[in-house]
């Protein structure tokens, strides 16, 4: 349900009234990296398996911003706690606080980490990314938003927690290695 939602919702550019409601700033999403920022000072505490795979990393990341324009409805927040089952109507995507334009791939991708966490295997989301419409336009940008969405989480997960949001710092950290977890699997093909 959620794939085909993600898709129809994706499938064709954003109406002119969508566009006009979400306004022509640029989307926070476009401005995600964090790669580029651990390379230049690697944390002592970063495993040697990943310090040795931050070039690579922060060279992916950095191809984000020229793939981040796009014309199709970005979610921009899509997970399990923005999602409402309805047994008529189906998945619906609900809480559109950071609703924006962009390529398609970037709402799927922001799925990925999460159905990892949810306890899919990360080869087999991959794999759901490489046959997803959503992403299969444009494989390039899917891997390098995949990339800049996991530098964000990596760097943020090292500052200390915000007021109010004790848990944010923690789920920050396992969302990044479980989105990493399906990024080094599309590296590898």
């Amino acid at each position: 349900m959620v794939r085909h939602g993600l898709a129809e919702l994706t499938a064709d550019p954003a109406p002119a009234a969508y566009r006009a409601a979400v306004g022509s700033a640029p989307s926070g999403v476009a401005r995600l990296h964090g790669w580029d920022v651990l390379l230049a000072d690697p944390p002592d505490d970063l495993p040697v398996e990943l310090r040795s795979l931050l070039p690579l990393l922060a060279a992916v990341e950095a191809r984000w911003s020229a793939s981040a324009g796009g014309d199709r409805i970005v979610h921009g927040d899509l997970r399990a706690d923005n999602m409402v089952r309805d047994r008529f109507r189906g998945v619906m995507f609900v809480d559109w606080a950071h609703a924006t334009t962009g390529p398609a791939c970037v709402d799927a991708v922001s799925l990925a980490p999460q159905l990892v966490l949810a306890g899919h295997a990360p080869a087999a989301v991959a794999r759901l990314l490489d046959e997803h419409p959503a992403a299969v336009a444009g494989p390039e940008a899917t891997t390098a938003f995949l990339a800049a969405l996991c530098g964000h989480w990596h760097l943020n997960a090292r500052k200390p927690p915000p007021p109010g949001a004790p848990g944010l710092r923690p789920y920050q950290h396992r969302a990044a290695a479980a989105g990493l977890a399906v990024l080094l699997h599309r590296l590898r093909r």
